[in-house]
């Protein structure tokens, strides 16, 4: 149970924007001194600007050790600054594993100043203490934060775990940290419970705290209390009564960013709310269906493949992620838009930012054909995101740098996205199949403003003998295609693994 549950955390957070938390770990000691030339200066005299700078790059130990040198108003002007917290900061100097959840309290217990932000950081690893509980959290601001032990270099389908500290911590604890929070006025809140067992209610006077802005939950059980004026909401394998996402999805509801998981049913039915951004984690739906959602923008799906998604009006709709070719329907303005129609495709010009999953073994000669409809009702994409999530099949074999293109190729003509938006292309999950490489001919074909074309593969996944062939089967295009901009070498290759190593090809 813990380990899915941890798996299930860190592929969430490894969404997550960089928290601030992070300058304290990652500034080099040498810029922590405040800077002099007179070795019998009065630091103590440093104004309270100045002072504030330091204490804020200083991890929360080193801050209670060395903060009475720099003034004898440390402690009060610590108070005023915004507090960013996570369990990491409690490993250098280390203390006993069973001693950071009470640690974690006492801190939050006696900063008392105003914007309170309760960071504490997920990881792996063991500890004592009482019952078994983690704590994940990302600081936020339009929903996002640190990555919660996550691979950085995670892809929207894969993710690693870092090992790192673990805080136990007991219900009792988490109502003391709750209480605290209430009193500093905490903005974002991110709990995960890794350990104990079912889905313990999550403490429900907090969302009486009007300061808070983001909450964050795993595992837990949510009660629909006031839920709604929060502005992000993120609730991941909770537990929650009739009427919680109705709630959370209503015309006066407050939430600007809404994350779930876990939601079962016939449609998920998103209507004219203030709801800018939803991201669907492994949901078991039927039909996805947006009415008139006048300012949603983001649209993510992650392990969620519906049947259909229906789009009736979403004027101002800028990016799909990830949209999976072979087992969703999708319908625009009522018609379905499938490969080989006749009737003009309705559009969504607003879509800039375009993610599809598809799979090469079953889909083979007609997927160009389907990403080409596709693309012709959203003409403004700049950014076209292909996932492979299929192998490499025999009969399908690696790629030689002589293969043949798509015989009489005129995939991708007249696309207004190609001629005019599209800059760069990201083939992810590669694997270095001919199909894989068929259809990235045939769109550098017809892509005459793209910029870049970039491979991403895991590490290990692609063998240096299919590299070279990639990039000698590049070179010997770039000699034959009709793209000026190609030719030109106006277009980058970039081939890069997990880990981040990145190499340019046909150069």
């Amino acid at each position: 149970m813990e380990e899915d549950r941890r798996r299930s955390a860190a592929f969430v957070m490894s969404g997550f924007k960089s928290s601030p938390t992070e300058a304290t770990e990652s500034t080099p000691r040498a810029l922590l001194a405040p800077p002099s030339t007179n070795r019998h200066a009065d630091w103590r005299r440093l104004p309270d600007a100045a002072v504030a700078r330091v204490l804020d790059r200083l991890t929360v130990l080193d801050l209670f050790r060395l903060g009475y040198l720099f003034s004898p108003r440390w402690l009060h002007i610590w108070r005023l600054l915004p507090l960013y917290l996570h369990d990491r900061q409690f490993t250098t100097p280390p203390i006993p594993a069973g001693n950071v959840a009470q640690a974690i309290t006492n801190v939050l217990e006696l900063h008392v100043g105003n914007g309170v932000q309760f960071v504490p950081k997920q990881g792996g690893g063991g500890g004592g203490g009482h019952g078994g509980n983690e704590v994940a959290a990302p600081d936020g601001g339009g929903g996002g934060g640190g990555h919660g032990g996550a691979d950085d270099s995670s892809s929207d389908e894969e993710s690693g775990l870092c090992d790192e500290q673990t805080t136990r911590w007991s219900l009792e604890q988490l109502n003391r940290w709750c209480a605290a929070l209430h009193r500093g006025r905490a903005r974002v809140i991110v709990v995960a419970n890794l350990h104990l067992p079912g889905y313990p209610r999550f403490p429900q006077a907090l969302l009486d705290c009007t300061s808070l802005l983001e909450l964050h939950l795993f595992f837990f059980t949510v009660e629909a209390y006031r839920i709604d004026r929060l502005l992000v909401l993120g609730l991941y394998s909770c537990a929650w009564g009739l009427g919680m996402i109705d709630r959370a999805i209503h015309r006066e509801s407050e939430i600007r960013e809404l994350a779930i998981d876990g939601v079962e049913g016939s449609t998920f039915r998103l209507a004219d709310t203030r709801l800018q951004t939803l991201r669907m984690y492994e949901n078991q739906v039927g039909t996805v269906a947006v009415d008139n959602a006048t300012r949603l923008r983001k649209l993510h799906m992650h392990h969620t493949w519906p049947s259909r998604i229906s789009i009736n009006g979403a004027p101002r709709l800028r990016k799909i992620v990830s949209l999976d070719l072979f087992t969703t329907v999708l319908e625009i303005q009522g018609i379905v838009i499938k490969a080989g129609m006749v009737e003009q495709p309705p559009e969504i010009r607003s879509v800039r930012y375009l993610g599809l999953r598809v799979n090469y073994t079953t889909m083979v000669d007609m997927l160009p054909r389907q990403i080409e409809q596709i693309l012709r009702s959203f003409p403004r994409v700049k950014s076209l995101k292909i996932l492979r999530c299929d192998d490499v099949t025999q009969a399908e074999g690696l790629l030689q740098w002589n293969d043949a293109h798509y015989d009489g190729n005129n995939f991708f003509d007249g696309l207004e996205c190609f001629n005019y938006h599209l800059r760069w292309i990201y083939l992810t999950g590669f694997r270095g199949g001919k199909c894989e490489v068929a259809l990235m001919k045939a769109m550098l074909d017809k892509a005459s403003v793209l910029t870049q074309l970039r491979m991403e593969y895991s590490t290990g996944s692609l063998p240096q003998l299919t590299l070279n062939q990639l990039n000698l089967s590049l070179r010997n295009f770039k000699l034959h295609t009709p793209n000026g901009a190609v030719r030109g070498d106006l277009v980058s290759f970039v081939a890069a693994d997990a880990s981040g190593s990145c190499v340019r090809l046909a150069v």
